[in-house]
């Protein structure tokens, strides 16, 4: 187990600093501070992953000085056994909560042991629906900063619903497990607001060219079109039915937001996808400090400063009210670095985080800050 803690003369010219000068309210210390443990990958495929957590956090516990009395470090080896030994590891350091969870397995290892020392886990990666029931269930305290599994789908039907209302919709997937269960999920919800799509059909992934079904969309009399596929299947789709001289619109989902291929994405292709933190207004004070230690700031990094600044809250309406720090995580709505958060009952974001994204040259951006007349985003119905 590795502990790493701010130093005791920090701690005590904190105290004396306190004593000498009027701190504003939200600078109050936090009884005998915040102890954070992480469980984040520290080698293999996802180090990279670990390292913007732990980057995250470090630069939280950095730019509150002595608030955050400790920073508990568990490596997440992915299977159960790692995760309890690193829960247990967490009990025995006495630690409010536990940021990180890239991975199912070690956070089901861990919830029980966790909870039943009552300290929450605050997962950054985990979309699973099973363990948000297994843990409603079972009285865990599990919270979640991801969306949950459902979320993109539910995104993409509202999506559709309000800016394609009476459009000749098609549905069309790549026949992988994602896209062709997005896709069906996405007609069933369509369903129940009575649309129907004109169209539904599989393609053939990696295929340098789409000519065959760009025809049949066009002899179906399609003119908007979702599809449940990768970013560079989606980019061909398009390239074709503009070659072919089809006026298209096209919606993708989560999984456009990748690389960038040849050819790329034409401009005015949708997408549900969640936005880059980075590019959030409520990131810009996070930003200066990363900035300033030279740290980078993307991927899990912001999501788990974030998940540092909604614990360092949460404490301090523990401490105010005197209850547990999981009970005042629940109801309460917290302004952080990626946005306001708040949890439901059952730990899950009361917001959906997905957003209707546009492609512009070289980038997404969010559909209600663009201002560029397309067919991507219907005049009548633009927000």
């Amino acid at each position: 187990m590795k502990l790493s803690r701010t130093s005791l003369s920090a701690l005590v010219l904190c105290t004396l600093l306190q004593g000498s000068f009027a701190v504003p309210a939200a600078a109050q210390p936090v009884d005998e501070g915040l102890h954070i443990g992480v469980l984040a990958p520290e080698e293999g495929n996802f180090k990279l992953l670990g390292d913007e957590i732990n980057g995250g956090v470090t630069i939280f516990a950095s730019s509150v000085g002595g608030l955050v009395s400790d920073v508990v470090r568990e490596p997440d080896t992915c299977d159960a056994t790692g995760g309890a030994d690193a829960a247990s590891a967490f009990v025995e350091a006495g630690v409010d909560a536990v940021i990180g969870f890239l991975c199912m397995e070690s956070l089901a290892a861990a919830l029980p042991i966790l909870s039943s020392s009552g300290i929450p886990a605050i997962s950054l990666g985990v979309r699973s629906k099973i363990i948000a029931e297994d843990a409603a269930k079972n009285g865990w305290l599990f919270y979640r900063m991801a969306p949950r599994a459902d979320d993109e789908e539910r995104k993409i039907a509202e999506a559709i619903s309000s800016k394609w209302l009476g459009r000749p919709l098609a549905l069309i997937e790549d026949g992988t497990i994602y896209g062709r269960e997005l896709a069906e999920s996405v007609r069933l919800l369509l369903e129940e607001v009575g649309i129907t799509p004109v169209f539904t059909d599989n393609y053939r992934p990696s295929q340098n060219k789409q000519f065959g079904l760009v025809r049949r969309l066009e002899r179906a009399g399609a003119s908007h079109v979702f599809i449940g596929g990768d970013r560079l299947d989606a980019a061909i789709i398009a390239r074709d039915s503009r070659e072919a001289e089809l006026n298209l619109t096209f919606m993708g989902g989560d999984a456009l937001n990748a690389a960038d291929s040849d050819p790329t994405l034409v401009n005015g292709f949708l997408a549900v996808t969640l936005p880059d933190p980075v590019s959030l207004s409520s990131a810009r004070n996070a930003l200066v400090q990363f900035e300033n230690t030279g740290r980078s700031a993307d991927g899990y990094a912001l999501p788990a400063y974030a998940a540092g600044q909604i614990l360092l809250d949460a404490k301090r309406a523990s401490v105010a009210d005197d209850t547990p720090l999981a009970q005042t995580l629940t109801g309460r709505l917290f302004e952080t670095a990626v946005g306001p958060v708040e949890f439901d009952d059952f730990g899950e974001r009361k917001d959906n985080p997905f957003r209707l994204m546009v492609w512009r040259n070289g980038n997404f951006s969010p559909v209600d800050r663009t201002n560029e007349n397309s067919n991507a985003v219907l005049p009548e119905a633009a927000e």
